[in-house]
């Protein structure tokens, strides 16, 4: 570690090991094991055993990269700061950006996982606006009283993990060796032998890898405030996530073995394991598992905050965000403004969750930015052993590059395993950020030259696949008539909107003042108000000018109008109103429903990116009329 580092960390460090590995225990161990449990084994049958041990796995490779990293630089920030000495630059603030939507989108799931445990648990009749208010209360609660303090926030999560990890000892316990005498009717250990499917155990370990998620992710959080970081930084990570691993296995092979007459509840109650107890040990066991569900979500809407708020204030420190959200209050330590924008932004979150789609699509979209973050600090991680050969390492993860590289590229392949839509909101998410930072960060020519990248990159796909559509699919839809006019019209408006984008591209780099410019000098030097060697201002006549700022004002207005055709055709494929039947190129047929995913997503890339130049067009315009030049 340089000087320049070891000045960043701070002089006091409190975290032991034990209060470590119990940190990621509990980070560990959220909501999302009650909720997505019996969606998983009903998808997968007694494979999801194999499905989590696939994402323990992961999680293990991925924190021995964390562990060099978080030893390298024991600073606060978690994986972002691994990201911006690496990286540094727009690819920092990116990942960062996405660290903190990740943790506001388990902030946001455990809100709704505690709401619908509490509706189920107390019976209560199911009600969106109550259980909404359920889980905009559960928020508030941990911002406001919870989270008072980061003492305070650290000493409850240890103290809920504790009393969660005894809660869990009797469940598997009394699931193991009890219940093959108090509960015959539904102990059944022949549901191991279930059928299995290989590409649903793929399926349930891409969506069952929020189990372990929070684990490395919230315990960088904790990078410097760890004693003797150098040892207990790999020694946390590797313990936590072997121990969380080994309760999820014993876990989910109790309730296998004791599902009985509860295979009908698969899938659809998110209090199965408070069920299963009350088989065993009747009502007392049906109390204490809701209460371990109860304290399960509150610990990961604890941690998420924490995390959360943590890079936030690390993007405030490196200036990609204002500096007024530096201010600290000085009775509570906390960000006041951080946690006041973090919290409104996790309501928002949760109340278009509940109105708008379900806590499956939520922990989907989670799971997608993690994916996408881990690729990044894997990446990270790369990057930094090459560019800062000097940093002190206490701890290398082995096989390198290749472990972080194979990292790398499983995250991004098992993220096409998710929910489409939840793609598509994650790649909107994306954009957002990459919107933040080309207005707020980036300057003018840095703009314009990236989004004339992003267009040439686009259209040149979309291009293909428009050919592919038109020549080697066959296009089918529910109402008569509307596969051919879509196939001979809108397709074809399609086209237009593509070679229009490419003239727009062009005059990105080039744009219409330069143009001008350029023939005022070569034609009509009259225009040419001072010559100073090669250096020359011009002044435009105020008729040229007013066509000039016509012309932008009509190409950014039609950018506009083509994104919202762009995601109306995008909107077709997603309702189902038209869709493809079959895609063969060459001798090899594509599935449908790959073909449907590709061209949607690239459709809705595209729409992006005309409704983000649409207006800067307009935008930039202004200077012309203004200025006159």
């Amino acid at each position: 570690m340089t000087e320049k580092d070891q000045e960043r960390v701070p002089p006091t460090r409190s975290v032991g090991l034990l209060t470590g590995i119990l940190y990621g225990i509990g980070c560990g161990i959220g909501g999302s094991i009650f909720i997505l449990l019996g969606t998983a084994i009903n998808k997968a049958g007694s494979g999801v055993l194999i499905s989590l041990i696939l994402g323990g796995i992961l999680i293990f490779v991925t924190a021995l990269n964390y562990s060099e990293l978080s030893t390298s630089l024991p600073i606060s920030g978690g994986a972002y700061n691994f990201s911006k000495e690496a990286l540094g630059g727009f690819l920092a603030f990116i990942i960062g950006f996405f660290l903190w939507i990740a943790n506001i989108a388990t902030f946001s799931f455990s809100a709704q996982a505690f709401a619908i445990v509490i509706q189920e648990f107390f019976n209560l009749p199911f009600n969106t606006p109550f259980i909404l208010l359920i889980a905009i209360a559960s928020i508030l609660f941990i911002a406001i009283v919870v989270f008072r303090t980061q003492k305070l926030a650290l000493r409850a999560l240890i103290f809920l993990t504790i009393i969660q990890l005894v809660i869990f000892a009797i469940f598997i316990f009394t699931g193991l060796f009890i219940a093959p005498n108090s509960n015959l009717p539904s102990y059944n250990p022949s549901f191991l032998k279930s059928e299995m499917n290989f590409f649903n155990i793929i399926f349930v370990f891409a969506s069952t890898f929020i189990f372990f998620t929070s684990i490395t992710s919230n315990l960088a959080f904790l990078n410097a405030d760890y004693k003797n970081p150098s040892k207990n930084i790999p020694k946390v990570n590797i313990y936590a996530i072997l121990i969380t691993l080994i309760i999820y296995l014993l876990t989910t092979f109790a309730v296998l073995i004791n599902l009985g007459n509860h295979e009908s509840e698969l899938g659809k109650s998110s209090i199965l394991l408070a069920l299963l107890l009350d088989d065993i040990l009747k009502f007392p066991g049906y109390l204490l598992m809701g209460f371990a569900a109860i304290i399960s979500t509150l610990i990961a809407m604890n941690a998420a905050l924490g995390s959360a708020i943590a890079i936030f204030h690390a993007l405030a420190r490196d200036h990609y965000v204002s500096q007024k959200f530096l201010k600290v209050n000085k009775k509570t330590n906390v960000p006041t403004f951080i946690l006041i924008l973090t919290t409104f932004i996790t309501i928002s979150i949760t109340i278009l969750a509940l109105m708008f789609a379900n806590i499956g699509f939520t922990a989907n979209i989670t799971i997608f930015i993690y994916f996408i973050g881990i690729a990044f600090v894997n990446y990270a991680a790369v990057n930094l052993r090459h560019k800062r050969k000097e940093l002190d390492r206490p701890f290398k993860a082995p096989f390198f590059p290749y472990l972080p590289i194979i990292v790398m590229s499983f995250c991004i392949i098992l993220a096409l395993f998710l929910d489409l839509n939840a793609i598509i909101l994650g790649l909107i998410i994306f954009f957002i950020g990459i919107t933040y930072y080309l207005l707020t960060i980036a300057d003018r020519h840095s703009i314009v030259l990236t989004l004339a990248g992003l267009k040439f990159f686009v259209i040149l796909i979309l291009g293909v696949l428009i050919w592919i559509i038109n020549n080697l699919s066959v296009l089918n839809s529910p109402i008569n008539g509307f596969d051919v006019a879509f196939q001979y019209i809108l397709m074809r408006i399609l086209i237009f909107i593509c070679v229009f984008t490419i003239g727009t591209m062009i005059l990105d780099i080039f744009p219409l003042r330069e143009i001008a410019y350029y023939f005022v000098r070569k034609i009509n030097k009259k225009e040419v108000a001072i010559d100073i060697g090669i250096g020359q201002i011009i002044e435009l006549k105020k008729s040229k000018v007013k066509l000039i700022y016509s012309i932008n004002l009509i190409i950014g207005i039609i950018q506009i109008i083509s994104s919202i055709f762009v995601f109306i055709i995008a909107s077709l494929f997603i309702t189902d109103i038209i869709s493809i039947d079959n895609v063969t190129i060459g001798s090899t047929p594509i599935p449908p429903i790959t073909a449907e995913y590709i061209f949607t997503s690239i459709l809705v890339l595209f729409g992006i990116i005309l409704l983000f130049s649409g207006p800067l067009w307009l935008y930039f315009n202004r200077e012309l009329k203004t200025l006159g030049i």
